[in-house]
């Protein structure tokens, strides 16, 4: 905690402990009435009732997190997010963390009239009242090799796109994509139903599915924004990943729990085995060890501690594995039910492998925290 104290004089240090605790119930309360266990399969797959629970995150202000350090900042996010994992819940607040993040500074950095930071400032605008659900695509800085890239055409904010984006998640409800581009570095807003642009849905571990975008022309508003900040945002979206992640493996790890105290064999509960005790304590030991090392990475950034990011990727490269672990066991732990499609378990399982697995998953961290401590190699 001492790098945390030497720079209070940063972003600010957000919400107390206690607001925090209140956060969490309230948004855990929010989602067991609008988005229970028993449907959130259904849901998921319902465009309409993601738009609606959104726009009631919206009415809470949970919506505009990250736009503005004095209403909360990542730290509140990652809570947010690992609820939204332990709900299996596909709100789109991935795209919109992205776009409040890149936008919000630039809008605010800009005094001159300009349509193009006018559309900027109206999108966080709509984002924040709930109105907008937006999409992010990473592209070239996606940290996958399959992930695309675009071509920009034009020299002013008012552009054309062209290319390939793959592993973009929520295209199917988006009103609006967030582009991040590589050349030149800098975001790109396109709308959902601008000419040129089409989507199709690419299904795998991730529910709802993750699209690939492809944009032929596409017409879009772009914003400069310099190589190194892309990456802190890529950054910040793989931590509420991982957070989500955690969210999901505790579920896991409570039906697991649950289970242990009623099924019986041999006469006995299986949570009297020993094997299965020590199975469950070291998952334990796992979600907290993830939890505090993402909520470290958190505090870091929203601090502005110099060289937060290495303590992101510290983070990123241990409860990757870790939390991976507790999901398998999870899944042992509960036996033949634990592949029952009726049964929550397999959702969570796909939303931890999905999570972990996304922009290089932990090898990609822990280069980059070789890198930090040794150095790039020449």
């Amino acid at each position: 905690m001492g790098q945390v104290e030497r720079a209070a004089g940063g972003r600010g240090a957000g919400l107390s402990d206690a607001d925090r605790v209140l956060l969490r119930d309230s948004i855990r309360n929010l989602l067991i009435r609008r988005w229970p266990a028993s449907q959130a399969v259904a849901k998921s797959a319902d465009p309409q009732a993601i738009a609606a629970l959104w726009r009631e995150l919206g009415a809470q202000g949970l919506t505009s997190l990250g736009a503005d350090p004095a209403e909360g900042g990542f730290r509140e996010l990652v809570l947010v997010f690992e609820e939204l994992g332990r709900a299996s819940c596909p709100a789109p607040l991935l795209g919109a963390m992205t776009a409040n993040f890149a936008l919000a500074p630039l809008c605010a950095a800009s005094n001159a009239p300009d349509s193009a930071f006018e559309l900027a400032a109206a999108l966080v605008e709509d984002i924040r009242q709930g109105k907008a659900l937006v999409a992010a695509a990473y592209g070239a800085h996606d940290g996958d090799s399959d992930a695309g890239r675009v071509t920009v055409n034009g020299d002013g904010s008012r552009c054309t796109l062209d290319g390939r984006i793959a592993f973009v998640e929520g295209a199917a409800g988006a009103s609006h994509f967030i582009v991040l581009t590589d050349s030149p570095s800098g975001v790109a807003i396109v709308a959902a139903d601008a000419a040129g642009l089409s989507f199709r849905e690419t299904p795998g571990l991730a529910v709802p599915a993750f699209s690939e975008l492809r944009f032929q022309e596409a017409p879009g508003t772009r914003f400069d924004v310099d190589h190194r900040t892309l990456l802190d945002l890529v950054l910040l979206a793989r931590l509420a990943c991982a957070a989500r992640a955690v969210g999901a493996a505790q579920r896991s790890f409570e039906l697991a729990v649950e289970h242990a105290k009623v099924r019986r064999q041999f006469d006995r509960v299986i949570g009297q085995f020993q094997a299965i005790q020590h199975k469950l304590a070291d998952c334990l030991i796992s979600l907290e060890g993830a939890r505090l090392t993402l909520d470290h990475a958190a505090e870091a950034r929203d601090m502005d501690v110099p060289g937060w990011q290495a303590s992101g990727s510290a983070a990123l490269a241990f409860a990757g594995p870790a939390i991976r672990e507790v999901s398998v066991q999870a899944i042992c732990a509960l036996g033949a039910i634990g592949y029952a499609e009726e049964h929550e378990a397999p959702r969570h399982f796909r939303r931890v492998h999905a999570d972990l697995a996304r922009f290089g998953g932990a090898p990609r961290a822990r280069a980059e925290l070789a890198d930090s401590v040794l150095g790039p190699v020449a």
